[in-house]
């Protein structure tokens, strides 16, 4: 099946043929759990499984899909459109497992094992897979209202890059990415709440 046959399969399941739905997935699924598998550290992947994260990236391309959010024109669209998403669902599990409170340096090991525990205090206050999902699919939502600098400075944001790192990337000054990052934080919490 050639790439621009995605178009078709698009329209085919808008329409209501399942079937389509399911060549779609078995299409990609496969290259975007290594795609996901790459981009996920050994520590990472002890709390994250990439199949997880593609599962969630299905999801969110479906739900949106079945709204029209998403058309495909060209020839390899749908390989794009399911990488960037499954991308987005990957940063958005390292920047969740990450936070200070959940931070992978919690972590400690035990008799040189390739064991670990927790501290207690930090289980203590992990939100459910559920809740986590959420916060994802907010920070998705908040994402798609941004313009491309603006994208991109959360997206280096999220891969822990400094403010003068991020500064240079993007070619703006640091107050520039101080502010864009405290907008975003506002937005995204004023979502979370509501």
């Amino acid at each position: 099946m050639k790439d621009d046959e995605s178009v078709e399969l698009m329209k085919q399941w808008q329409a209501g043929d399942e079937q389509a739905a399911e060549i779609m997935f078995n299409r990609y699924v496969n290259r975007l759990v290594g795609l996901a598998r790459t981009r996920l550290s050994g520590q990472m992947k002890r709390r994250v499984e990439p199949e997880d994260v593609v599962m969630s990236a299905y999801r969110s391309f479906f739900r949106k899909a079945g709204d029209g959010q998403f058309t495909l024109g060209e020839t390899g669209d749908l390989w794009k459109l399911l990488a960037a998403i499954t991308m987005n669902k990957v940063r958005g599990q390292v920047e969740f497992h990450t936070a200070k409170k959940r931070g992978i340096s919690a972590e400690t090991s035990v008799g040189g094992k390739s064991e670990f525990r927790v501290r207690p205090e930090v289980v203590a206050d992990e939100p459910s897979p559920e809740d986590a999902a959420a916060i994802v699919e907010e920070l998705e939502a908040v994402m798609q209202g941004l313009d491309a600098t603006q994208r991109r400075i959360l997206e280096l944001s999220l891969q822990d890059m400094s403010e003068t790192e991020i500064s240079a990337e993007v070619q703006r000054s640091g107050r520039t990415v101080r502010r864009t990052l405290l907008q975003i934080r506002s937005d995204l919490e004023t979502r979370l709440q509501g």
